[in-house]
């Protein structure tokens, strides 16, 4: 029998069920396999911002910005593509479609702050919506 199963390490205490069939499991001499993802080295965020932006035939077009990211992100991949969707969002990361390819201003994104949880991603992402959108959202919320 093969269970693949995948779970944050921080938000899965002792006494979460999960963690008490693990030990039971780990008890009865099951083999369990543990393999721990962390986060992504600089080595590994450049190609990832580099493929996300069409650009990774030429990885150091983008090796400052992909520092940046990273730094700001510590190289969670999930908040590093969060953070380059709110940059193009916000207008600091923009396709110039005459030079068929992405700009950005290096300052900009590195005075740009970001956010460290997926709750405070979305409301940022709500808060830019349409009020006549919001209260679309709020009304379809309570339902």
């Amino acid at each position: 029998l093969l269970i693949v199963g995948a779970y944050r390490e921080d938000e899965v205490p002792d006494h979460h069920p999960l963690a008490f069939h693990i030990r039971e499991l780990e008890q009865m001499n099951m083999s369990i396999t543990k393999i721990r993802i962390g986060n992504l080295s600089v080595g590994y965020a450049i190609p990832l911002v580099a493929e996300a932006l069409g650009m990774d035939d030429d990885d150091s077009k983008v090796k400052s910005l992909a520092e940046t990211i990273h730094r700001k992100t510590e190289g969670n991949p999930f908040f590093m593509l969060m953070f380059l969707m709110s940059l193009r969002d916000e207008k600091l990361l923009e396709y110039n479609f005459g030079a068929m390819k992405w700009t950005w201003d290096d300052d900009a994104v590195s005075s740009k702050i970001v956010t460290q949880n997926v709750a405070s991603v979305l409301v940022n992402k709500m808060n830019r919506l349409q009020e006549d959108t919001q209260r679309m959202l709020m009304v379809a919320s309570c339902l």
